[in-house]
Order: structure tokens, then sequence, then C-alpha cells
């Protein structure tokens, strides 16, 4: 039986976002293999679904999967 509540994820255009935006997204990364921070993220692809946002790419310095969440602030 299929789990209804899992949602498909929604490809997004990752280069749509502004070039600052696009750097410290593929900048500021940690990889679990290398088990460091800011090594930064290659072949980077975005994705959404209704209550997460993240990017998945690969460690430039490993090539190992890392996924980026992204967290927006509510704005009130």
């Amino acid at each position: 039986m299929t789990n209804t509540n899992e949602e498909t994820p929604v490809a997004k255009d990752f280069f749509a976002r502004p070039v600052e935006e696009q750097n410290d997204f593929l900048s500021q990364t940690w990889c679990n293999q290398c088990q460091e921070m800011d090594l930064g993220m290659k072949n980077p692809k975005e994705f959404e679904t209704s209550s997460r946002f993240w990017i998945e790419g690969e460690c430039v310095k490993c090539g190992s999967p890392v996924v980026t969440e992204i967290q927006y602030e509510d704005e009130e």
C-alpha cells in the first residue's frame, strides 16, 4: 500500500535565484563523508514540497551527496 502522506518533490530552477544567493547556498554546506563544513557543492538541484525546500548536490572535495535545507523565516 502506498503512503499517501508522502509528497512527490517538485523540481525548481536553482539558477533562477539571484547569483549572490546561489553562491551562498553553494558555499555554505556540510559534507557527512568529509565531516567538514563549507567545502562547497557542485551540480545543484533544487526541490520543494508543501512543507520543505532543499538543494541536493555533490561535495566539491569528495563527490558525496550533500543536501542543504532552505529555511524561510515567517514575515510578520
